[in-house]
């Protein structure tokens, strides 16, 4: 197990590189209308349409679950060291995801429509509740979570289902001044999200994984992980080419079995994939280790880039070329993030959450 000021590194390479995945799926929108006009994948030249194809069977929601997996993990792990310092974890564990909340509101409203923080603040209270289930129960609770989700997403109409299919937005980011921009985010509707049931499934997944310790004996599962991946890797390909399949023919059965099936076991097999190989993959581990302050970035900075209020560059760049900036843009990331922690012990909005939060 390799640590770093009481860091468990291998979590931070996954973390980054799960960061990573995310942000280039949500390229895609940042850069263009193409997920809500529903032009996804059959835009642009051949090869743009191989990039597009190559977004979604490979990271569309898999890198979001992966870290809502990641999530659990850290929450248990906390729980662990806080517990065992006999420090108050319910009410200082409360307090980060009252703030976490708040940065997520603020972050869905000023800066992208897209933010996942104010789901996982409320997840996590949720979770808080059910921390102290045995991990038999946790996970017959996730899996009944995963069929319940399957079964009434196969019987909601896509366009209800996803952001990802509401065109209304496209005129503003492309055209609309800052403050047009946010007053339209500050009125959209709620939308029951396809992939909230699995998140919270991954959660309570990471929960028991980080809690039975399994990634601190990483040594001890060699032959496990491998025989994960070598399962969960063809069987999520399939799952995702089913969604594929679902979204081209409007077919919520098939686009709900792969959300709720194929995308959490390709995200397994990252996982597994991840831990075998983590040391030759540290560099990762810089970025993961400012997560919050990457990921609100990745907004801040590709806002800036596309939309009207920005350079203008909103529907200009080819899926190819989106695609070229983002991973300049994740290079540039980690690079700073690598100069910023030989400085500093972490980054600086995990200084201001925990600082809001009360932990010193």
């Amino acid at each position: 197990m390799n640590r770093t000021a009481d860091r468990i590194e291998e979590l931070d390479v996954l973390r980054g590189i799960a960061l990573c995945g995310i942000f280039l799926v949500n390229m895609v929108d940042f850069s263009g209308s193409g997920l809500r006009a529903g032009t996804f994948a059959v835009r642009g030249t051949s090869i743009d349409q191989i990039v597009d194809l190559a977004i979604a069977c490979f990271a569309l929601t898999k890198f979001y679950l992966l870290f809502s997996f990641l999530f659990g993990v850290g929450f248990a792990v906390q729980m662990q060291r806080m517990e065992e310092s006999g420090r108050p974890f319910v009410r200082l564990y409360l307090q980060r995801l009252g703030v976490l909340l708040l940065i997520g509101v603020a972050h869905s409203i000023l800066l992208w429509d897209g933010d996942i923080l104010r789901l996982y603040a409320v997840a996590g209270v949720l979770l808080l509740m059910l921390r102290r289930l045995s991990s038999r129960l946790l996970l017959l609770i996730a899996g009944g979570i995963a069929i319940a989700g399957t079964i009434y997403f196969s019987f909601v109409p896509l366009e209800d289902a996803s952001t990802l299919m509401s065109p209304s937005s496209i005129t503003a980011y492309s055209s609309g001044t800052y403050f047009e921009v946010v007053q339209l985010r500050a009125s959209e509707r709620s939308i029951i999200d396809i992939q909230i049931p699995m998140v919270f499934t991954m959660f309570l997944i990471g929960l028991v994984v980080g809690r039975e310790k399994i990634i601190s004996n990483i040594s001890n599962h060699g032959f496990f992980l491998r025989r994960a991946w070598m399962i969960t890797l063809p069987l999520g390909i399939v799952g995702s080419i089913a969604m594929l399949v679902g979204y081209n023919t409007k077919n919520p059965v098939l686009v709900s079995l792969s959300t709720h099936v194929g995308a959490p076991l390709l995200s397994f097999s990252y996982v597994a994939l991840v831990l075998l190989n983590a040391r030759r993959l540290r560099v990762f581990a810089y970025a993961g280790r400012m997560a919050l302050t990457n990921y609100l970035m990745h907004s801040v900075v590709a806002t800036t880039l596309f939309y009207g209020y920005g350079f203008g560059l909103y529907d200009k760049l080819s899926s190819t070329e989106a695609t070229l900036v983002a991973l300049i843009i994740l290079a540039v990331q980690i690079l700073l993030s690598k100069l910023w922690l030989s400085r500093y012990s972490m980054g600086p909005m995990e200084w201001v959450w925990r600082k809001l939060a009360g932990a010193g």
